[in-house]
C-alpha cells in the first residue's frame, strides 16, 4: 500500500506554505516548507501598487531531511514601516523554483495578503482555534475561515481580514492518526525526511499495530494504535495537515489493503477503515481554504499535549516513567522538535538568528545527517528531561538555566501593536507538588518569567494571555467529573486531571499576576467545546475584569464533549453551571482551619456546596495554603476575608442572540422548573425533569459550543468590551445555512 516512492525531483518548491507568522509594525514573518535548498527572498508591496515594494528580506533553508528544507524568512521595512489600516501584499522569490500561483493562497487579491497591525483596539479582530484532528468529526473549522473573511470582504465589514489566528494548542495529533493516512505518513518520512531513527522501535509494528507498543513506553494514550515515533513521522503529519501539496491522488480504501499491511490485533475492518477514510478526505476537501487562511492572516500558535503525545509530562508518576524509557525520551524529542521547526520558529523569529540563542543552537542540531538528531545536547536546548525528575515538591526544568528555550513569549507595544499578548507554555515548565497529585500547570517561579508585574510595561487598554487550558474551568468537569475520577485507579488520565484549579496555590498566583495587568482577554482551548466566561477579581481595593474566551475544537467534537453541547444548558438550570463568588485566604488560623472539619451549623447551602461539605472536601482545601472557598461556604463558616486575602467572581456567559423558546408538551410543562435544587420536589422530580429539559431545547449548544467551530473577537474601547462570535459548522456539507453562531459579550469595566 503506498508503496511507489515519492518523485521527490518533480516535487514543487514549496511543499507546504507560505505560512504568515508574526507580523510587526516593522516586520513579516513567513514559514515555508520546501524541497529544495536555495536561498528564498520575500517581497512586501502595498496591497494592488505594484511599484511599490517596501519591505524585503532573504534567507537561506535548513535542511532537516534528505530532501526537506525548512525556513522562516523575515521581511523588514527599513526606515519604514506598515501603516494601521493600510493592506499589504508579498510573494516569494527562489532561483530554484519557479513562482507558483500565489492567486491559489489568496483571498481576494491576485497574492496573499495582510492587515497592518490596528493602530487602536476598535479596529482589532482576532481570529481563535485549537484542538484540529485530521479525523475528527464534521468539517474543519479552521477551513470556515475562508468563507468567513470573503463574506466580511462582500459586505464592506470594517476590519474585514482579522490581525491575527491564535492557535493555542493541538495543531496535529500525534497519538490520535487515522490508519488510511498511515501509509502516506511513513512514506513522506521514508523518502522525503530519509532520517535513520527506527533502532529504539524495531520490529515497526504494521498499520494499527502500535497501541501495545506506546502503552510498553509508557504513553497514557488510548488511541495510540498509529502513534507518531519518527522524526520524519512527525514533519510528515505537519506537511499533511497544511498543505495538500503531498496527499496521494486517492486515499487508500479497504480494498488497496494488502495481507500484512495492518496488525493483527489493530481491531481494523472494512466498516472502521471505511468510516476513518471519509473523515480523512472531508478534512482534505477543506484544505484548499485553509492553505488561504494560513498565508493571509498572521498567526501565533502554542503547544499543548498532543503535539507530542496525548497527557504530555501529566503528573509526577507519568514524567517518572517516560523520561526513565529510551524509546519514550526518544518520541517526546522528535514531537518537540518537530513543534519547534513547524510552529515555534515563527513565533519568535528573531530568536532563532540570534548569535548563541538556544534557538540558534536548535537549528544547527536540527540539519539532517542521515541520523537521529536526537542527542543529549539537544535534549538539553528543547528542555526534555534527561531522565526521571526528583522526587516533589520538584519541577520539570529550570527556565532560568543558561542555554535554556522558552516557548513562552510576547506581542505587545514595542512590536506596534495596541495591546499586549503574553502565551504560556503550560506542559515544559510543570511543578510537582505531590506523587498523587496532579502536575501544577507551570512553576511558580516560571510564572514569575512568563507574566512580569506591571511596573516597567508599557501601559495598553487590554492583555491578551494565549493560555493552553482554561484558566477558568467548568464546575460540572472541574470540579464534579475530574475529582471524581481520579479516585480510581487511571481516573485522571481519562478525564485528563490536569486543569489549573488543581493546584491552588500556582492557580491563585496566575490570577493575581494576570489581573495586576488590568482589563485582560484569556485565549484557551484543549477542552474541545467553545463558551465565554467573565472574571471580576478584587484585590487590596482594586477591581479587575477578565474574559475567558475558550476555542476548541476546530475539528475534535466527541461524545464527552457532545453531551455539555446538549446539556450545558440544563446544568445552568440545575445550578451546577452559574455564577460563582470565591474567598481567596492568604494564610488561614489553626482554629479556623480546624472549624471547618464539621458540618456549619443551621446553614442554608445548595446541594452542591453541602456535598463538599458532607465529602469532606471543604476540610481538605482548609489545609492549603493559599486557601479558596467558594463565599457561600465561607459566609456559613463566618470566615471573613482579611486585608490581605481577595475575592473573585466567576459568570458563565450565554449566547445574546439565543432565541425564544419553542412550543413545549403540555405533560412536560406540569410541573414548575425549579430555581436549582432548593425547591426540588422528589415525588415530581421526573416531571420536573422533563420541564427543565424541554424548556431548554432551544438552548442547545448555546452556553458549551461542542461541535467544529472557529471563533472571532472584536472589541470596543469605550466602554471597554470583547464580543465572541463562535461560528460551527454542521453536517459534512458546506452551505450558509449548515451553520450555528453564537454571540457573547463581556464588558471588562
Amino acid at each position: 500500500m503506498d508503496d511507489v516512492p515519492l518523485q521527490v525531483a518533480a516535487l514543487p518548491g514549496i511543499i507546504a506554505g507560505p505560512v504568515l507568522r508574526r507580523v510587526t509594525r516593522t516586520k513579516v514573518s513567513v514559514w515555508l516548507a520546501l524541497s529544495r535548498p536555495d536561498p528564498v527572498t520575500l517581497h512586501v508591496r502595498r496591497a494592488g501598487v505594484p511599484a511599490s515594494e517596501i519591505a524585503a528580506g532573504s534567507a537561506t533553508p535548513v535542511r532537516v531531511g534528505g530532501s526537506l528544507w525548512i525556513v522562516v524568512v523575515t521581511g523588514t521595512a527599513p526606515g519604514g514601516q506598515f501603516t494601521a489600516g493600510d493592506l499589504y501584499e508579498y510573494r516569494i522569490s527562489s532561483p530554484g523554483w519557479p513562482e507558483p500561483n500565489w492567486g491559489e493562497v489568496s483571498i481576494g487579491t491576485g497574492r496573499p495578503a495582510f492587515p497592518a497591525p490596528p493602530a487602536s483596539l476598535d479596529d482589532l479582530t482576532i481570529l481563535h482555534t485549537s484542538c484540529r484532528k485530521v479525523h475528527g468529526n464534521g468539517r474543519d473549522g479552521l477551513a470556515e475561515a475562508e468563507e468567513l473573511i470573503t463574506g466580511r470582504l462582500a459586505a464592506g465589514t470594517p476590519s474585514a481580514r482579522p490581525h491575527l489566528l491564535v492557535m493555542s494548542g493541538d495543531q496535529i495529533y500525534a497519538d490520535e492518526v487515522p490508519a488510511p493516512l498511515v501509509p502516506r505518513i511513513r512514506r513522506i518520512a521514508t523518502d522525503l525526511v530519509a532520517v535513520d531513527d527506527a533502532a529504539p522501535f524495531l520490529p515497526l509494528p504494521a498499520i494499527g499495530g502500535r497501541q501495545a507498543r506506546s502503552e510498553a513506553y509508557h504513553l497514557t494514550s488510548s488511541a495510540a494504535s498509529d502513534h507518531l515515533w519518527r522524526f520524519g513521522e512527525f514533519l510528515a503529519t505537519y506537511l499533511l495537515y497544511w498543505s495538500d501539496t503531498l496527499w496521494p491522488a486517492t486515499v487508500p480504501a479497504w480494498a488497496d489493503v494488502a495481507p500484512g499491511d495492518v496488525a493483527a490485533d489493530s481491531g481494523l475492518d472494512e466498516a472502521s477503515w471505511a468510516e476513518l477514510r471519509a473523515a480523512v478526505e472531508l478534512f482534505r476537501a477543506g484544505l484548499p481554504a485553509v492553505r488561504k487562511v494560513l498565508a493571509t492572516v498572521p498567526i501565533l500558535m502554542v503547544a499543548d499535549d498532543h503535539e507530542v503525545t496525548d497527557d504530555w509530562n501529566l503528573d509526577h508518576p507519568w514524567a517518572e516513567a517516560v523520561y526513565a524509557d529510551a524509546a519514550a525520551s526518544r518520541i517526546v524529542t522528535n514531537g518537540l522538535l518537530a513543534y519547534v521547526l513547524c510552529q515555534h520558529w515563527g513565533n519568535t523569529p528573531e530568536r532563532f538568528t540570534a548569535a548563541g540563542s538556544p534557538e540558534a543552537a536548535v537549528l544547527a542540531a536540527a540539519v539532517h545527517t542521515g541520523a537521529s538528531p536526537d542527542t543529549p545536547a539537544l535534549r538539553q536546548l528543547l528542555g526534555v528531561p534527561a531522565g526521571p525528575p526528583p522526587p516533589p515538591p520538584s519541577v520539570l526544568r529550570d527556565l532560568t538555566a543558561p542555554g535554556t528555550l522558552r516557548y513562552d513569549f510576547t506581542l505587545g507595544p514595542d512590536d506596534g501593536w495596541p495591546v499586549r499578548l503574553l502565551a504560556l507554555d503550560e506542559r515544559t515548565a510543570r511543578e510537582f507538588h505531590r506523587v498523587d497529585h496532579p502536575a501544577a500547570r507551570i512553576s511558580l517561579d516560571a510564572l514569575a518569567l512568563m507574566v512580569p508585574e506591571p511596573g516597567g510595561l508599557a501601559p495598553v487598554p487590554l492583555t491578551f494571555v494565549v493560555a493552553p487550558a482554561p484558566i477558568l474551568g467548568t464546575h460540572l468537569v472541574e470540579h464534579l467529573i475530574q475529582p471524581a475520577a481520579s479516585l480510581i485507579p487511571g481516573g485522571s488520565i481519562f478525564a485528563d486531571f490536569e486543569s489549573w484549579s488543581a493546584a491552588t496555590a500556582n492557580h491563585q498566583e496566575l490570577l493575581r499576576r494576570l489581573t495586576a495587568l488590568g482589563p485582560l482577554v484569556v485565549l484557551s482551548g484543549d477542552v474541545h467545546f467553545s463558551g465565554t466566561a467573565a472574571l471580576t477579581y478584587t484585590r487590596a481595593g482594586t477591581t479587575t475584569r477578565a474574559a475567558q474566551i475558550t476555542s476548541s475544537a476546530a475539528r475534535n467534537a466527541e461524545v464527552k464533549t457532545m453531551v455539555l453541547h446538549l446539556f450545558g444548558d440544563l446544568a445552568m438550570r440545575l445550578g451546577l453551571e452559574r455564577h460563582r463568588a470565591f474567598n481567596g485566604y492568604a494564610d488561614l488560623g489553626l482554629p479556623q482551619r480546624a472549624q471547618l472539619a464539621a458540618p456549619p451549623p443551621g446553614a442554608d447551602l445548595p446541594y452542591d456546596e453541602f456535598t463538599d461539605v458532607f465529602l469532606g472536601r471543604v476540610f481538605r482545601a482548609a489545609q492549603e495554603t493559599p486557601t479558596v472557598l467558594s463565599e457561600e461556604i465561607a459566609d456559613a463558616y463566618g470566615l471573613t476575608p482579611g486585608p490581605g486575602d481577595w475575592r473573585f467572581e466567576v459568570t458563565p456567559v450565554d449566547d445574546e442572540t439565543m432565541p425564544g423558546p419553542g412550543p413545549l408538551l403540555t405533560d412536560m410543562t406540569a410541573a414548575p422548573a425549579p430555581a436549582g435544587w432548593t425547591s426540588w420536589d422528589p415525588a415530581r422530580s421526573y416531571l420536573m425533569l422533563k420541564a427543565l429539559r424541554a424548556g431548554d431545547l432551544h438552548r442547545i449548544g448555546r452556553m458549551f459550543v461542542g461541535l467544529p467551530q472557529l471563533s472571532l473577537l472584536e472589541f470596543e474601547a469605550t466602554p471597554l468590551e470583547v464580543r465572541h462570535l463562535i461560528v460551527s459548522p454542521v453536517g459534512n456539507h458546506p452551505s450558509p445555512a449548515a451553520r450555528q453562531q453564537t454571540v457573547t459579550k463581556v464588558r471588562l469595566v
